[in-house]
């Protein structure tokens, strides 16, 4: 009688795992090459924190980290990395001049003086510059000084102006006397410099004041000197008025006048 020879339950696993891994081995062979054959584009794992560069900004020039490759960023779209940028730069920032101003009775009302110049500073600052596509932002991270500035100090004086209109801004104060005011009126003649006498013009010595100068007296207001008078000499001015009352009321009196000139 013809028998079969006796197969082991053993010996059926151990087949069918080798058949099993010979199958399963071709089948992702040609799989992988299947899929290699229809990609065009290499798989490189790339760290989700890599949205931005950053770099150092030394001597005008732009020190950038290497930037990975996307595969998701194509069809012409412009990487992420150069879309986003931080750069740190380091400048030089000049501190402007801090101005104190005060009240002085030493320059007429409605002018200023200046007593000290005062010089700028200069600071380091850190700067931040985040450009997201194309919009630049900045942002100061730290700053310290190198050289603080020097105030400049001024005075001025604040009263209403009286008298002559002058230009104000074009004058400064040249020289401060104290003179004898006098007041006086319509004579029916001209001035020495040939106009008609009116509120804001003055008779001087010229050899102290000059015909043509521009002056500020105390309580009168600006003027002009441009008249001359044979008792004027000296410290010695007459200061007119168009009323004989006026005249009257101010009299003769010690005051202050400054004499001023051209700035620029």
């Amino acid at each position: 009688m013809y028998s079969l020879p006796i197969t082991t339950y053993t010996d059926y696993w151990r087949t069918t795992k080798q058949w099993s891994t010979y199958v399963g081995g071709a089948l992702a062979l040609w799989a992988g090459t299947s899929w290699a054959g229809h990609s065009s584009e290499p798989f490189m794992a790339v760290p989700a924190s890599l949205s931005a560069t950053e770099g150092i900004r030394v001597g005008g020039q732009l020190s950038l980290p290497d930037v990975p490759y996307r595969p998701q960023e194509k069809h012409g779209q412009m990487p992420a990395a150069a879309r986003s940028q931080v750069v740190t730069e380091y400048r030089l920032q000049e501190v402007p001049i801090p101005v104190d101003v005060r009240e002085s009775s030493q320059v007429p009302p409605g002018m200023k003086k200046v007593v000290e110049e005062g010089s700028t500073g200069l600071k380091r600052q850190v700067v931040k510059v985040v450009t997201v596509q194309g919009d630049i932002q900045e942002q100061v991270v730290h700053e310290f000084e190198l050289n603080a500035p020097k105030k400049r100090i001024m005075i001025q004086n604040s009263k209403p102006v009286a008298g002559e209109p002058l230009d104000l801004t074009r004058l400064n104060v040249a020289r401060i006397f104290t003179v004898e005011a006098t007041a006086y009126t319509y004579t029916g003649n001209r001035t020495a410099t040939g106009v008609q006498p009116r509120k804001g013009l003055i008779a001087v010595d010229p050899s102290v004041i000059p015909l043509g100068s521009r002056v500020y007296v105390d309580g009168y207001g600006y003027a002009t000197a441009a008249d001359t008078g044979g008792a004027i000499l000296g410290n010695k001015v007459d200061v007119f008025f168009p009323s004989l009352r006026e005249c009257l009321d101010w009299g003769r009196r010690p005051v202050r006048l400054y004499l001023l000139a051209n700035s620029r």
